[in-house]
This record gives structure tokens, C-alpha cells and sequence, in this order.
């Protein structure tokens, strides 16, 4: 009967801790697709195993709102996007098309997206205030420090990042 008990808590515990934050899509995924064909689909566990930057802005109420998650960037070097020296000549054409499920679209040239050329940081947002993003935004969405408070760039309910060149 005790080993009954043992292992009927441990199956409780296992299923709290398995049971994704409250408000979250287990089954969200990104898309992410590179201009040589290499695509992957991460999930929100995926995304939050990738290094982590913040941004904080002031909110509509003024007060403070902190979204947290990987950058643009390094998400898009796992699909092939050139960077540093390579990130010259023909590359500097190269755009981060983001798209929402309502299918509204952003692009954001790669080259504003480096360290080396901007000082705003562009990430993917996986949390808000340290918790889910709100279901109106996300499970995922564009959030972007250090380049004013205008947010038409801003994309919520991301789906899919793809690398596209345009020229």
C-alpha cells in the first residue's frame, strides 16, 4: 500500500511539472526558415533553452513591461544567416520576413539586427513579466528594445521567421 502511495505522488508530481505555464500553447511552434532551404520548428521548451536577453519598455500605463526570450538573430543563425564579415556585399540584402497567424507581416533587414551595425535588440518573446505572454500576443511575438516606443514592427502571434533576399 506505501509503494502505492509513493508512486501515485510521484505521477501527480510528474504531471504538475509536465503541464506547460498557464496560459501557454504546449503545442506552439516557431517556424524558422533560411534562404538555403534548412528549416526548423522549435517549440516554447526549444526556444527557452536558447540564451536569453530582455527588453523593457514603458507600457501604455506606464509601467514598466519586461519581454524576455532569444534574439532575432541568433535564431536566425540557426538557419544559415550569414554574420559577421560575412555579413557584407550581396548579404546586406538579405530580410527576416516575420509573420502572425492573422498574416500580418514585418521585415527586418538582417543588417539591423547584428550587434555590429545597430543598437536595438530584437527578440523573440516567450515571456512577459516573467510569466506567459498574454493569448492576444502570443504564445510568441517580436518585442524590440533600444529603437523608441513605435510598435507597428512589433509582431504578435508570431508563426513563422523567414530569411528572404530581396535584390
Amino acid at each position: 500500500m506505501a509503494r502505492l502511495a509513493v508512486i501515485s505522488r510521484f505521477l501527480l508530481v510528474a504531471s504538475l511539472t509536465a503541464a506547460p505555464a498557464f496560459g501557454q500553447t504546449p503545442s506552439a511552434t516557431l517556424t524558422l526558415a533560411g534562404e538555403n532551404g534548412v528549416t526548423k520548428t522549435l517549440t516554447m521548451t526549444d526556444l527557452a533553452a536558447l540564451p536569453q536577453q530582455e527588453v523593457a519598455i514603458t507600457g501604455r500605463d506606464s509601467s514598466r513591461v519586461v519581454f524576455r526570450g532569444p534574439t532575432l538573430r541568433a535564431l536566425m543563425s540557426l538557419v544559415g544567416a550569414p554574420a559577421g564579415h560575412e555579413l557584407r556585399g550581396p548579404n546586406m540584402l538579405l530580410v527576416v520576413v516575420a509573420e502572425a497567424t492573422d498574416g500580418y507581416k514585418v521585415a527586418y533587414a538582417l543588417s539591423e539586427l547584428d550587434e555590429q551595425f545597430g543598437n536595438a535588440t530584437f527578440i523573440v518573446a516567450i515571456t512577459q513579466n516573467g510569466g506567459p505572454l498574454p493569448a492576444a500576443e502570443g504564445p510568441f511575438r517580436i518585442a524590440v528594445g533600444g529603437a523608441g516606443e513605435h510598435r507597428a514592427r512589433w509582431l504578435r502571434q508570431l508563426t513563422q521567421l523567414r530569411l528572404v533576399r530581396i535584390g
